[in-house]
């Protein structure tokens, strides 16, 4: 992540903030050089950034000298696909003043991509075999060794890959002297070998220099680099190690996910373009160029928070999330449910993907006794699977009402439910544990767990009761007509006494028992979503104009008790009323939110609205509930996945991962 405006105003760093440093430097007719990305050589002037554009699939650089004689587009692409965990780095260059320059490109990848801590020994590699790749890794290898939120894998290989050895030098040594050799015009070090040795010990790097040569006006001179990240190992799920699921595709062969990087370079950036394009013309016929950036934003927040694993103990492959800086959970179902619009418009099948281990988990498929009547919250803490049932931070109604809406919006708009099969008796469970709960779930916890217990909830209640009437989906989708019907009468029945007991004035209250308050029913959103009738439409219009009433500077408090909200709540209650006076109101700020706040973290979901300060979380995949929108709001909301799934080429792959 970039903290700053310009490119060379920080240096590079993890979601957390710690350091993850890269560091670019352009050299011009062997006379002047300046930086591009990171602050190191501090004594080396900045080039002029012009602009940034985040796309979704793309970030894009644009550079000039000061004398404005050469520009530099650098952009950073990574291919739609989770299954592949590299990413392009591509230099476009020409020159503004009509003459030709000689250009040299400086790119370095810091010590730190591959392990923990800077305590920890750092060892390095090289392989020149048609392509050049250097590899950074920690040296004690030890898969699982550590867990956490902000921790990061210590084990596996960081690998920097070019294709072009003609052009591009590669170089692995100590970062200081690496970049003063550069910088002054002077041979290159050779390779460092005083290894292995701390990465706080003159820090090693992985460095290429690319020599573009004579370049010109006319058309601009193209190199890129790959930053390809192994781990040999994702997730420990219950004692099943797995490993990531293009491992199995290609036989473990690094090597032949290397070589396909470099070969399918062209379509993988052509599809990039294509996705890019895609994506955007949908966000911003939907809601206009704001909206559209705010997609563009968060949609490799969410991505990047998803690992793919291959199974051999199930024979399958497994999709897991986590949760991000509020925690360091694995597949949290209260954090996978506020991003499940972007699932559901774009990738149902990843949903169903990322739910199943879930499903398993509570359907004792694993070498844990789940001996509750609801749903798990969550199922270890990254990438550890192993939690015992007693060890969840226990929501009952609001995990199993979260499962069952989901699993209903995938079965609609997969337009099948054979995956289900093996999972009836623990949905039922749930099922009557909702029906036996509802309509008042008395004193428990709520995904907004951090304003503590909040006893008869009517959010959760309504979240409950519209759980039950998911339910009743599910079995209708199998011909289970006559169970269907007596699960959606007493859902009907529950949300008759919600309509009566969680009457306010103006508006439905926080929680039955309190009158002259109020909170976001952000949870309706799942009615329009399954077309479940169970609320009539004046509710969500009634809630709808109070709520702009309560409209702070940036945005609408989560509800009466402070003016603290939430960014993924707030996209959904902007459209369930269908009013797109309203929705462009409270969208734009959101947009004012993520454009303004003087807090510079990966977009984050937990703020003040009044003053628009982050409270703390950051980099969360919830964002993807800002895709409620485009999917209820998009013409295209019946081909859209259709549209989406351009034929994808698999690389010669075995086809393991792609169930879809």
């Amino acid at each position: 992540w970039s903290a700053s405006d310009n490119l060379t105003d920080s240096d590079t760093v993890h979601w957390s903030g710690s350091p993850l440093p890269f560091h670019g430097l352009i050299d011009i007719d062997h006379n002047q050089t300046y930086r591009f990305l990171g602050t190191l050589p501090s004594n080396i002037p900045p080039l002029i950034q012009n602009s940034v554009v985040v796309l979704p699939w793309r970030t894009i650089y644009n550079f000039s000298t000061p004398m404005n004689s050469v520009e530099l587009i650098l952009s950073f692409s990574q291919p739609t696909s989770i299954e592949d965990p590299y990413t392009y780095i591509t230099f476009d260059v020409r020159t503004l003043d009509e003459q030709r320059h000689h250009v040299q490109i400086y790119f370095e990848e810091g010590s730190m991509l591959s392990i923990n801590d800077k305590n920890e020994k750092i060892y390095w590699t090289r392989i020149d075999e048609g392509v050049t790749v250097l590899t950074m890794s920690a040296y004690n290898q030890i898969p699982f060794g550590i867990r956490g939120d902000s921790t990061r894998n210590n084990w596996g290989y960081a690998h920097l890959i070019t294709s072009n050895r003609s052009t591009t030098n590669g170089y692995q040594g100590f970062g200081d002297n690496l970049r003063q050799a550069f910088v002054n015009h002077q041979t290159m070090p050779s390779d460092d070998t005083r290894k292995p040795r701390r990465a706080d010990d003159q820090s090693p790097s992985s460095v290429f220099i690319i020599d573009l040569g004579l370049v010109a006006s006319a058309q601009s001179t193209s190199s890129y680099l790959t930053f390809l990240y192994d781990d040999v190992y994702s997730m420990l799920y219950f004692q099943d190690w797995q490993i990531p699921c293009w491992r199995t595709e290609l036989n473990n062969s690094v090597s032949a996910l290397i070589d396909e990087a470099v070969l399918y370079y062209n379509s993988n950036m052509a599809d990039v373009t294509d996705s890019n394009l895609l994506l955007t013309t949908l966000l911003t016929d939907t809601g206009g160029a704001q909206y559209s950036l705010l997609g563009s934003l968060v949609t490799r927040q969410i991505t990047g928070a998803m690992t793919r694993t291959w199974s051999d103990k199930y024979n399958r492959p497994q999709l897991y999330m986590k949760e991000i800086s509020s925690d360091g959970d694995v597949s949290t179902v209260d954090v996978i449910f506020p991003s499940s619009p972007f699932f559901l418009w774009l990738h149902p099948e990843m949903l169903r993907d990322v739910l199943i281990p879930v499903l398993a988990y509570a359907n004792n498929e694993t070498s844990i006794d789940y001996n509750l009547a609801w749903a798990p919250h969550h199922l270890g803490t990254w990438p550890v699977c192993d939690i015992l049932p007693d060890e969840q931070e226990q929501m009952p109604m609001e995990e199993s009402a979260n499962m069952l809406l989901m699993l209903a919006g995938v079965v609609q708009r997969l337009a099948k439910s054979d995956f289900l099969d093996p999972y009836w008796n623990t949905m039922e469970i749930w099922a009557q544990y909702l029906n036996s709960t509802l309509p008042d779930p008395g004193n428990q916890l709520c995904t907004d767990d951090f304003e503590g217990p909040s006893p008869h909830n009517c959010n959760l209640a309504l979240k409950g009761i519209l759980g039950l009437g998911a339910y009743a989906i599910l079995l209708n989708s199998t011909g289970q007509t006559q169970r269907a019907t007596i699960y959606m009468n007493q859902a009907q029945a529950h949300a008759n006494y919600w309509l009566s007991a969680a009457r306010d004035v103006e508006n439905y209250r926080l929680q039955y028992n309190l009158p002259n308050t109020w909170s976001q029913k952000y949870n309706l959103i799942y009615q329009n979503i399954l077309s479940l009738n169970l609320f009539p439409s004046d509710v969500a219009q009634m809630e709808s104009n109070y709520y702009l009433s309560k409209m702070l500077d940036f945005g609408i408090p989560l509800d009466s008790r402070s003016a603290l909200t939430k960014a993924d709540w707030t996209s959904w209650i902007a459209t369930f009323n269908n009013n797109k006076e309203q929705e462009n109101e409270i969208f734009s700020k959101l947009y004012k939110f993520a454009n303004e706040s003087p807090d510079r973290v990966p977009l984050s979901d937990f703020y003040d609205a009044s003053n628009g300060h982050v409270l703390g979380f950051r980099a969360r995949p919830v964002m993807g509930g800002l895709f409620a929108r485009v999917l209820l709001d998009n013409p295209l909301i019946e081909n859209i996945y259709t549209k989406s799934k351009r034929p994808v080429q698999r690389h010669g792959r075995v086809n393991k991962c792609d169930l879809s």
